[in-house]
């Protein structure tokens, strides 16, 4: 999830490297994940001789949504399912703006209900500021992880539905502190999937995808 100027500066960084490898027996594969609401997914294309390919994947103009969750799911597939490569030889970057209010392959939302000029129940990067009262970080990501997977592992998955989908079962919105929201979960399962990576032995790389990393939403 990037902008074009960061899709840019990833092309110069694989030109570089395509110029570091033209005089060796290195063998360089590269496979491009877009996500919106859902994973758009470029198979792996040797950096020699497919530049091209590569190049047409990172400028595909795919917009509406961000599904982080969704995007690192398929890139750490990607690198699962080739056996051909060592886990130290494998490399994740992603880049993204941090903003997220769907997770799963299939975009899924919780139906999280607070009180506005009445009584809300939609999806969206304002839920942030309408559960906390703040579009700011959490000042400790790990008190905040621990509390919103224990929010998670209580209320499951009875309160969810396919995004842009109609909701049935929705949270009490006289208890919407305590209950984990669609962004509390998508984060949380990023953050999941990203250090399931790591622990497959995945060099991983974490980048913003804007100078001012997300704007408002600065979550």
């Amino acid at each position: 999830s990037t902008s074009a100027a960061l899709e840019d500066q990833a092309l110069k960084m694989l030109n570089d490297l395509k110029d570091q490898i033209k005089d060796t027996n290195a063998k360089v594969k590269v496979g491009v994940v877009i996500f919106n609401k859902v994973a758009n997914v470029t198979e792996f294309k040797d950096l020699a001789t497919e530049y091209d390919a590569i190049e047409a994947a990172i400028k595909q103009d795919i917009s509406s949504g961000t599904n982080t969750h969704a995007g690192l799911l398929a890139g750490k597939a990607m690198l699962d399912k080739d056996v051909t490569v060592q886990a130290d030889r494998k490399y994740l970057i992603f880049v993204s703006d941090g903003i997220t209010y769907m997770y799963n392959a299939e975009p899924t939302a919780t139906a999280w209900s607070w009180q506005g000029d009445s009584v809300q129940k939609f999806a969206g990067p304002e839920n942030w500021n309408s559960k906390y009262a703040t579009n700011e970080p959490p000042a400790d990501w790990m008190s905040w992880l621990k509390t919103v997977k224990a929010q998670v592992n209580q209320q499951g998955t009875q309160y969810e539905y396919p995004y842009g989908g109609t909701s049935i079962n929705v949270t009490p919105v006289e208890k919407a502190a305590m209950y984990a929201n669609s962004i509390d979960k998508a984060l949380y399962l990023t953050y999941m999937e990203y250090q399931a990576a790591v622990t497959e032995g995945y060099h991983c790389y974490a980048m913003t995808a804007t100078p001012t990393e997300g704007g408002e939403y600065k979550w």
